[in-house]
């Protein structure tokens, strides 16, 4: 199983290479991902969809409404919780 660290970076890197936001530019995990505009609509789609292949899990309606899914941070959190309830 992945560790916490490891899905950070995995998140950070896809935000990174799908929103065209450059290496030089400060990603903190702890930024509201959508306020700041790195996320929209569509893109919260293209975000959704990499997390259900690259972590085997799935995302519902609520998870998108829970405060956390609004960071690089709370998205790790939400992802482990889910990895560990498949696991049961």
């Amino acid at each position: 199983m992945v560790d916490r660290n490891e899905i950070i970076n995995s998140l950070k890197q896809f935000i990174r290479a799908t929103f065209n936001i450059g290496d030089d530019f400060p990603l903190s995990s702890t930024c509201d991902l959508f306020e700041e505009g790195y996320i929209d609509s569509l893109g919260l789609t293209k975000l959704i969809s990499f997390l259900e292949e690259e972590f085997h899990i799935t995302i519902e309606e609520d998870h998108l409404f829970d405060e956390r899914f609004l960071t690089i941070e709370g998205q790790s959190e939400i992802i482990m919780e889910l990895m560990k309830s498949c696991q049961k």
